[in-house]
Order: C-alpha cells, then sequence, then structure tokens
C-alpha cells in the first residue's frame, strides 16, 4: 500500500513537471514573441520620430519660406501663399464694396494716413480700402493689420495707392503702433520693420488731471475740432478698441463737449500744442447718447507719441464711464 501510494505520488509529481515544463516553454514562445514585438515597436518609434523630425524640418521651412515671401512687400502681398492660421499665417481679406471693410480697418487706415499728413505736411484722404491683411495668434490675441488702401489729394484730385500698418499691442484697451503710413510706389521691400523699435512704446498714459494743473492745458475751441479732425478719429479709435464685443458701435452717438492738449514740445503759441509732433496728451469729455433719452457721461485719455527718426507712432488710451443722465429736453419734447 506505501508502495503504490508513493508510485502514485511520483506519478502525480511528474505529470506537474511535465505541465511546469509545458509552461516554461509557453513562456519562453510568449517572452521571444514580445522581444520581437518590443523590437518592432522600436523601430515603428525611430520611423515615427524620423518622420516627424522631416515633418518639423519641411514646416520650418515653410514657415521660413512664406514669411520670407511675406516680407518682401512689408506683409501687404500675399496673394497666393498659403500658410495654415494655427501655423500663424496671415489671413487676406478682400473689400470689394466701400462699406465691406470694419470700421477697426477704417479708422487705422484714416489714422495711418493722418500720421504721413503730420510728418510730410500733406493733405491725403481715404478714397477707399482695396485690401487688408491681419496677423494674430488667435482671435484673442492682438493683431497685426497691413492694409492697402486709396488716397487722394483734394487740392488736386489725384489718387494714389497708399499702405498703412497698425500693430496692437493689447486687446482690450488702445494700444496701438503704426509702423508703415506711405505711399505704396515708395514701398521698402522687406527693410521696414528691421530697424530698432522706438523706446516710447511703455509709456503709461497719465490719470485725468485736477483743475489746478487743467489750466497750464490748451484748451480746444470748438472751431478748431473741424480742423483738427485726428481729435475725433483718435477718440472714435479708442472707442471702438475699448468696446470690441459690440458689432456695429454707432459712432455718430459720440458728441465731443471738451478737449485739452498737453505737450511737452515748446512752443510759442498755446494753440500750436494741436500741431505738437513727438509726444502730445489729448483729454477729451464726451457724451455717448444711449438712446431713449439716456447719456452716458464718458472722459477719454490718449497719448500720442512719434519717433521722428523712423516715423513710428504709438496710440495709447483709457476712457471712463462718469454718470448716466436723463436728456430732460428730450422727455419734454
Amino acid at each position: 500500500d506505501k508502495y503504490e501510494l508513493e508510485k502514485e505520488k511520483l506519478k502525480k509529481w511528474k505529470e506537474e513537471k511535465k505541465q511546469w515544463s509545458q509552461r516554461c516553454d509557453k513562456y519562453e514562445l510568449e517572452k521571444e514573441k514580445l522581444e520581437k514585438r518590443k523590437e518592432e515597436l522600436k523601430k515603428r518609434e525611430e520611423k515615427l520620430k524620423k518622420t516627424k523630425n522631416q515633418l518639423m524640418e519641411e514646416t520650418r521651412t515653410r514657415i521660413a519660406e512664406y514669411w520670407g515671401r511675406v516680407w518682401k512687400s512689408d506683409g501687404f502681398d500675399i496673394e497666393g501663399l498659403v500658410l495654415e492660421t494655427y501655423l500663424g499665417g496671415m489671413q487676406a481679406y478682400v473689400c470689394k464694396k466701400p462699406n465691406d471693410c470694419p470700421i477697426l480697418v477704417s479708422l487705422y487706415a484714416k489714422i495711418g494716413l493722418h500720421r504721413y499728413n503730420m510728418l510730410q505736411e500733406a493733405n491725403l484722404q481715404l478714397r477707399s480700402i482695396k485690401k487688408y491683411n491681419t496677423k494674430s495668434v488667435c482671435g484673442f490675441m492682438p493683431a497685426s493689420y497691413y492694409i492697402t488702401l486709396e488716397a487722394v489729394d483734394p487740392a488736386t484730385g489725384s489718387v494714389a495707392p497708399f499702405q498703412v500698418s497698425s500693430h496692437e499691442r493689447c486687446k482690450s484697451d488702445m494700444d496701438v503702433r503704426f509702423i508703415v503710413a506711405r505711399p505704396q510706389e515708395t514701398g521698402t521691400n522687406g527693410m521696414v520693420f528691421r530697424s530698432n523699435a522706438p523706446g516710447f512704446y511703455n509709456i503709461p498714459v497719465p490719470e485725468w488731471p485736477s483743475e489746478n494743473d487743467q489750466k497750464q492745458f490748451y484748451l480746444v475751441q470748438e472751431s478748431e475740432l473741424k480742423e483738427n479732425d485726428w481729435i475725433r478719429l483718435y477718440l472714435e479709435l479708442e472707442f471702438v478698441t475699448t468696446n470690441r464685443r459690440i458689432p456695429d458701435p454707432k459712432l455718430s452717438d459720440l458728441k465731443i463737449v471738451e478737449v485739452m492738449v498737453d505737450t511737452k514740445e515748446n512752443v510759442e503759441q498755446p494753440n500750436e500744442r494741436l500741431k505738437g509732433f513727438k509726444d502730445a496728451v489729448v483729454y477729451i469729455k464726451y457724451d455717448q447718447d444711449l438712446g431713449e433719452g439716456q447719456v452716458c457721461k464718458r472722459r477719454a485719455i490718449i497719448r500720442r507719441a512719434v519717433d521722428l527718426r523712423t516715423g513710428h507712432m504709438s496710440l495709447k488710451g483709457h476712457h471712463h464711464s462718469l454718470q448716466v443722465k436723463i436728456d430732460d429736453s428730450e422727455n419734454a419734447a
């Protein structure tokens, strides 16, 4: 009996040994498969890495070639050039009708002409906007605008193509640079953006002055506002840039009440401050008609700085809403 019992144990042991041997063989087989799989994955990873590097190199080459061709025209002529917006490509727009362009683009075009007129002692006026290109990381980031327009000289009636570039530094406030403002025929072929940037871009906008400080400023006469329409342009740009959520702002609802101008430049006559080139601060009191007899009292402070060496101009500003009043005369009517 004891012998048979041991014999039975030995038989079970041999059976278990056989099973373990089969398991070991299976393990080795699976191990070999895993090693092969690991080697295949490694090769695939190397291939993907190589493909990724090739694509990145091709993308870098595309981007470099794209911007190389873009800057040959200083960003104004990009017809036929394609680069996806997620890679930072510019977007091109054509204005087929006079009112096709957004108000912001129209204001940038007019102020670009104003900058040219101010420095060149000219009197060019906006006739129409032909096209414009925009450059922005995404829709929520500050954008640059490259505008091609037609300018007319009222004295001669001559029309000439003109280029203006504006570059926003902030999306929620008025903070914009005007680098290019020139007749198209005087293009610099990619050299305009290589000059060193002026150091005035970070000059802060002052607070609203006290009554004592206001005495040293020039109070603009109502008759002078028409001659100096740039004051109205600055106000409209300040209003539009700080109210971007309003799809169609009614600029005709803005009424200028009072304007004071301060500049650090030495001038003989007080009204010469209106022609101050390098540094001028404009303080504007204005009303916004809200409809239904309501008027919002507002204040705007706008600082202009011009670098005479490069011709670059910076406009920075902010505004305050003081109170809403009821127009009694309208209610009485």
